[in-house]
């Protein structure tokens, strides 16, 4: 690391208090201390995971505290360097293809400094380069310092803080005290709740100027961090064993205080996206009452077999509007090297929207755009007077974006890390993950992605989007801050954009969930990380779909062998600190699933463990007290319809029951209902069958994932599964839920 030259420390911000020093002195190993270094130097990293990053941490003066607060700098600074848009040091690095991505932030901060870090995620051929990368960090301060930061940047952040705050969503009651609590000794009584959020007072210019002073090449600790810098870093930390090196960097440091401004920076322009119309639009005519279902969408009129489902709001006030749109395609996930391209393709068109949408992100605008195995999926939401102007945008993209070498090897980068990096996750995830594999055969595993990414190829890329989505079925929602009409004339911008034929329904993608057979199967592996020293259990128990009242007795029995299993595995066996019992789902299909992650037992013998554990469970369940029973039972009621507390939140969910083509949008207060007449004779008729060791409908699957350390003695378990498969999940559209009573 390269320690700062001395900066002086300014004046207190309250004569209550004394100026504090810098936090390291130069014999302290080279840290934030005072003291001019005559030999800077980088400190190399080797990191647990994948990563290439380097980072440059400066630790800087704060004169005046409360002007701080008040005006917030970082905010500033954090917009003009992690900005995405043309002409911005993100897409500077893009171009070159030196980096992926810009975090800022402030590390520390006191009434006399702040410690502020400028990290950039780096390419292969940027941690090659990565002084060049740094020189264009550093040609943007110095671009920043010599120009001047716009007022209209200041502007910007004032007004989207202010729109912010006025039109928050409510939050938890407990983080909200938190949040609250935290800010109590840094503003006054009447700031409490709006110091923390809004942009105030004439102090943002010079404050911004005073750090972007002191972010010179000299003044900063830089360190590299990847893999790659191995052989160069001999040292280990003392607290974690973290390897490192030191490289002096002189030349480094003379060639960024050197450096030209570079033509292809330039400061942001004023935002157009900033809304100015922000009238609510319908009557605030229902209100969220609890216990009382939230209103439901109706289906607008479409062509071709689209679904287009509506809601407007009259709960929340507020002028935002989200749009989800789903195009299912079998296109996707046809063979792995398809699959690897519908990675990558999504990926680019993602890196293209962050740039073209960058504006409108910083107003207060998202959009995400996403495929899976069997659909491709666009997503919207912020302030509603721009939004129908963001979903033309992002569709036109979709096709007309071109896909370049760089970004292409950027992603296929990416990609192979992340796989290589999921071998090495810990041993319940690589459970999890094992058991995905097992269960949904259609899947492809980390081993065949990676060989399809060695041979995928940008003309791959190329002519997936050339043909991409010209046959699909399109299902849409958009609810909040619109009218009806707007949100018809949106979905027409929509499709006018991204125009797709009716797919048949012959060729509408169809996943399937292996049924396991009653009894019980158990597949091991090692886990993929060498020095990893934990064992780990995965037991799943497979119920089924949802019939009758077996979700809800499943989700209650949950909730109460999790808090006994982590009593007796956990607590007084000592077998490890990760025992969790949970339900989950899958393509429609529940199970149970128990994990135990250990360093002090294989997971045969934490699977005999657990089947102990259960054996004495239905004692327990029988011992139960009516009085805790009904405890469960409320809290778990009270959960289920404790939904739609913000606007967002409400779409969301609305959505999920689109997505899945199941369209039960009253199911949360019709569960809570049905929860609350759950008897204890159900619940021990369910656990007898479904989760007692010779239960007969007890389908068990185990997956034990060894250390490398403590190997078993023979060969690794792999018991066969039949090929037998539940049902496609059907579709909901047009059922009475109200009236069936066979799904909860």
């Amino acid at each position: 690391m390269s320690p700062p030259i001395a900066i002086p420390i300014g004046p207190p911000a309250s004569a209550k208090y004394d100026p504090l020093g810098l936090p390291l002195s130069p014999d302290q190993g080279g840290g934030l201390g005072s003291g001019a270094v005559a030999s800077p130097f980088a400190t190399l990293v080797v990191p647990v995971r994948e990563q290439r990053a380097v980072s440059a941490t400066w630790c800087l003066p704060v004169a005046d505290f409360d002007t701080w607060l008040a005006c917030k700098p970082q905010v500033a600074l954090s917009q003009l360097l992690t900005a995405r848009a043309d002409g911005s040091l993100l897409s500077l690095l893009k171009r070159e293809g030196l980096g992926t991505a810009i975090e800022v932030g402030v590390e520390e901060q006191t009434r006399s400094f702040a410690v502020v870090t400028a990290s950039l995620a780096l390419t292969e051929a940027g941690l090659a380069a990565w002084p060049t990368a740094m020189g264009h960090l550093f040609s943007y301060l110095r671009l920043c310092r010599e120009k001047g930061v716009p007022s209209h940047v200041f502007d910007d952040a004032k007004a989207l803080a202010q729109l912010g705050f006025r039109y928050a969503e409510p939050s938890q009651p407990q983080a909200f005290v938190t949040a609250t609590a935290a800010s109590m000794p840094l503003y006054r009584p009447a700031a409490w709740l709006s110091g923390p959020s809004l942009l105030e007072g004439a102090g943002g210019p010079p404050t911004l100027r005073q750090l972007l002073g002191g972010m010179t090449p000299r003044a900063a600790m830089v360190e590299v961090c990847a893999k790659e810098v191995a052989p160069k870093a001999p040292l280990s930390e003392q607290i974690y064993g973290t390897r490192y090196g030191r490289q002096p960097i002189e030349g480094e440091v003379a060639a960024w205080e050197a450096a030209p401004l570079l033509p292809e920076l330039s400061l942001p322009r004023p935002n157009p996206f900033i809304p100015k119309r922000l009238a609510i639009k319908a009557p605030q005519t229902l209100p969220r009452k609890e216990g009382v279902p939230s209103p439901t969408p109706s289906l607008l009129p479409a062509a071709d077999g689209a679904r287009v489902h509506f809601l407007a709001d009259r709960t929340f006030g507020r002028p935002r509007a989200f749009a989800y749109f789903l195009w299912r395609s079998p296109e996707f996930y046809t063979s792995a090297r398809t699959a690897v391209t519908a990675e990558l393709f999504a990926g680019m068109l993602a890196e293209v929207l962050q740039e073209a949408t960058y504006e409108a992100a910083q107003a207060g605008l998202v959009a995400a755009s996403g495929v899976s195995s069997d659909a491709f999926t666009v997503q919207l939401g912020g302030y509603d007077e721009r939004l129908p102007a963001l979903a033309t945008l992002v569709a036109s993209t979709v096709r007309s974006f071109e896909p370049t070498q760089a970004a292409f090897e950027r992603k296929v980068d990416i990609l192979r890390r992340q796989l290589r990096d999921a071998e090495r996750r810990q041993p319940i995830s690589l459970a999890g993950y094992r058991r995905g594999l097992a269960l949904q055969p259609a899947r492809f595993s980390n081993e065949q992605l990676a060989a399809a990414a060695g041979e995928v190829s940008l003309s791959d890329v190329a002519a997936m989007q050339e043909g991409v989505l010209r046959e699909a079925q399109l299902e849409a929602f958009v609810a909040g801050n619109l009218r009806e009409n707007e949100a018809a004339e949106m979905v027409r911008g929509v499709r006018a954009a991204l125009p797709a034929a009716p797919l048949a329904a012959e060729r509408l993608p169809i996943r399937r969930l292996r049924r396991l057979p009653p009894g019980g199967a158990t597949r091991q592996f090692l886990a993929g990380n060498p020095e990893e020293p934990n064992g780990a259990l995965e037991m799943y128990l497979q119920v089924g779909p949802d019939e009758g009242d077996d979700w809800l007795h499943l989700l209650l029995l949950s909730q109460m062998i999790d808090k006994a299993v982590y009593a007796e595995l956990r607590t007084k066996q000592q077998l490890g600190y990760i025992v969790q019992c949970g339900s989950t789902e899958a393509d429609g299909v529940r199970g149970l699933v128990f994990i135990v992650q250990s360093s002090v037992q294989p997971p045969p013998e934490l699977e005999a463990r657990l089947e102990a554990f259960l054996r004495l469970f239905r004692g327990t369940l029988l011992l139960t007290s009516d009085e805790e029973l009904d405890t469960y039972r409320e809290s778990l009621a009270a959960q289920m319809q404790d939904v739609d507390q913000r606007a967002d939140g409400q779409a969301s969910r609305l959505w999920a029951e689109v997505a899945t083509r199941r369209y039960d949008f009253g199911r949360p207060w019709r569960s809570s209902k049905r929860m609350r007449r759950v008897t204890r004779d159900g619940l021990i008729g369910f656990y007898d069958k479904y989760i007692a060791a010779g239960g007969a409908g007890r389908c068990r699957l185990s997956t034990h994932v060894f250390s490398q350390r403590s190997p078993p003695k023979g060969p690794l378990r792999d018991d066969p599964l039949p090929d037998a498969f539940f049902p496609p999940t059907a579709d909901g559209f047009g059922v009475d839920w109200a009236a069936d009573r066979a799904v909860v």
